[in-house]
């Protein structure tokens, strides 16, 4: 009858070591099957969810007489429950203002404004010392679901990234790809920037924003094609999102203070939160 418990204990003490044993290889073997997706979520404690969309503050560049504008910004962050931090752009008239920052004589005041604005917006950044913050022009739509789809590629963004174009002008893909997926059936890459066109969206991190104050100096060109230059020469280390989830709101009754006259090509969005609060385009 000893010899029986014995036994029996014996086989107890084995079985449980193999059932140790098998969920200890199987955890093992998620976690080796899927190493980005445990590596980056807990580097990277994002809350994509929260007022600033998971950066430590989102700025907006406005030019105060464009009240029109900031109206319909304020009800975009009424709508996604967003603190922005309105800045005031650089006007183009103001030389005193624009005598601060250097240029090549070929930069049109309007376009020197334009850098000067987001050249004084990295100072902020910086001054506040902020880990990270989404830089906004004020000519914008959001996604509907942008929460939920910055909380899905958030967690991908590699420790070293200085910039994150959460939306440009043109297709802007490269080889090297950090997040391919489908999103609510849409098919999102995040992926580092190539050629990415347009600077009304993309967030900075304070080491983005101080590399960016040492090296986006005296510039030749329009602010978004100096920084695509820095780019391309690996200067600034750059992450875009396609398809966009942060598009230019274009309409002929929104006329662009950079660029008068000019309309641009249109890049729609899946679900527009302007259109889904009332507003429609002029064409």
């Amino acid at each position: 009858m000893k010899n029986l418990f014995r036994n029996r204990q014996i086989l107890i003490f084995l079985y449980s070591i193999i059932l140790l044993t098998a969920l200890t290889t199987i955890l093992c073997f998620f976690i080796w099957i899927t190493p980005s997706n445990f590596s980056y979520i807990y580097n990277h404690p994002f809350d994509s969810y929260n007022s600033t969309l998971g950066f430590n503050h989102i700025y907006c560049i406005n030019l105060p007489f464009r009240s029109d504008r900031q109206e319909k910004i304020t009800k975009i962050a009424k709508f996604h429950n967003l603190d922005i931090d309105f800045i005031d752009a650089i006007n183009f008239e103001d030389e005193k203002t624009l005598k601060n920052y250097l240029s090549d004589p070929i930069v049109s005041p309007r376009h020197k404004a334009c850098y000067a604005s987001h050249y004084r917006t990295y100072e902020l950044v910086v001054s506040n010392n902020y880990q990270s913050a989404l830089i906004l022009e004020d000519d914008i739509d959001f996604e509907v679901d942008i929460k939920d789809f910055l909380n899905i590629v958030q967690p991908f963004l590699p420790d070293d990234w200085e910039m994150f174009y959460l939306g440009n002008c043109g297709v802007d893909t490269s080889n090297t790809i950090y997040y391919h997926g489908k999103v609510y059936g849409t098919d999102f890459v995040l992926a580092k920037s190539f050629s990415p066109a347009c600077t009304h969206a993309y967030a900075v991190s304070l080491r983005g924003a101080q590399n960016l104050l040492k090296i986006l100096v005296n510039i030749s060109k329009p602010v978004d094609l100096a920084l695509i230059d820095l780019i391309h020469t690996d200067k600034i280390f750059s992450l875009s999102l396609l398809p966009s989830i942060i598009s230019q709101w274009k309409s002929y009754d929104n006329p662009s203070d950079v660029s008068p006259g000019t309309q641009g090509k249109l890049y729609n969005l899946k679900n527009s939160t302007l259109e889904l609060v009332g507003y429609r385009r002029v064409s």
